[in-house]
């Protein structure tokens, strides 16, 4: 049996269950009717809300591509059911990872901006400081001269050395005036280097834009037709690297994706006429998966975003 028709089967029983004409109970027990097998005895089933493949490894559910044609599960060993535990999980995951992201990248932001703040200040303060330190050396040394004096007017000719020591402290000042300003540039030299910003990390382009081929902008995928959505290769992707595909509509106030590593993909029928204008937005990044965690749209773009075309979709 092909992937394509039990997609399909998939949609119609969950487009019957939105609808209302089946319950939870009966939805989700066809769903668990929905297992399968591959040549190698892998299982495979759909999650009920992600709407993807995963399949059945180690005791967990994995996210992967299934191929081109599958068995229904047969025998009585059968995996436990998918329902709902590895999306969740996986949306967990996510949340999770964008949170510990912000919460460093807030940390670490406010750690740039306290480091500036203790350099700027520590700045002025070695400016202003410095001056000061200096000044007081004429005083010192003109503090010296009236100790000389009381030292004279014992002596007869205490009247003659009166006059002539004031003559050598306004020598003194003028040979301490020229340090002031020698050492006043110091400081300035300090702050050339602070104001750049070197810690801010820039993305590595491994790729061209994505470039866009189908449907057409502005094409109509009306009822019968399927959105497919289609873009060039942009070379051998690596092991972690994935195509990032995302729609969004009404003012992009709503959003849909998916990350895939075909150069196709099929937006859900169901979210036809969900759009109040029927029109749909959409365009292609290439990321490159961060660790052990699942794909999102916070691993780095190693590829500026394609163009964003636009193709209505009536319900």
């Amino acid at each position: 049996m092909k992937t394509e028709a039990i997609k399909k089967q998939f949609h119609e029983l969950k487009s019957s269950f939105v609808a209302g004409n089946i319950t939870e109970e009966e939805f989700r027990a066809q769903i668990k009717e929905l297992l399968f097998q591959d040549d190698e005895g892998a299982y495979w089933a759909i999650g009920a809300k992600t709407e993807k493949w995963y399949r059945y490894d180690d005791g967990d559910w994995v996210p992967d591509s299934p191929p081109a044609a599958l068995q229904p599960a047969g025998g009585e060993m059968r995996p436990p059911d998918i329902e709902e535990v590895p999306p969740v999980a996986a949306e967990k995951r996510v949340l999770g990872g964008r949170l510990v992201l912000g919460l460093a990248s807030v940390l670490f932001l406010a750690c740039l901006v306290v480091v500036a703040i203790v350099s700027f200040q520590l700045g002025r303060l070695s400016v202003v400081t410095t001056p000061a330190e200096d000044s007081p050396a004429p005083t010192v040394e003109v503090s010296e001269t009236p100790a000389l004096e009381p030292t004279a007017p014992p002596e007869a000719t205490a009247p003659t050395l009166a006059p002539t020591q004031p003559e050598s402290s306004p020598t003194r000042p003028p040979t301490a005036t020229p340090e002031v300003p020698s050492h006043a540039p110091s400081p300035t030299l300090t702050f050339a280097p602070q104001p750049t910003a070197t810690s801010v990390p820039t993305p590595q382009m491994r790729y061209s834009p994505p470039v866009l081929l189908e449907p057409d902008p502005g094409a109509e995928r009306g009822p019968g037709y399927e959105a497919v959505l289609v873009w060039q290769p942009v070379g051998e992707l690596r092991g972690d690297e994935y195509y990032h595909v995302e729609v969004c509509w009404n003012a992009c106030s709503a959003f849909w994706g998916d990350y895939v590593r075909d150069t196709t993909w099929t937006f859900p029928w169901f979210r036809r006429g969900d759009a109040v204008d029927d029109k749909y937005y959409w365009h292609v990044t290439v990321r490159a998966q961060r660790g052990e965690a699942p794909a999102g749209p916070l691993d780095p773009p190693v590829s500026p975003p394609s163009e964003t075309w636009i193709f209505l979709f009536p319900d």
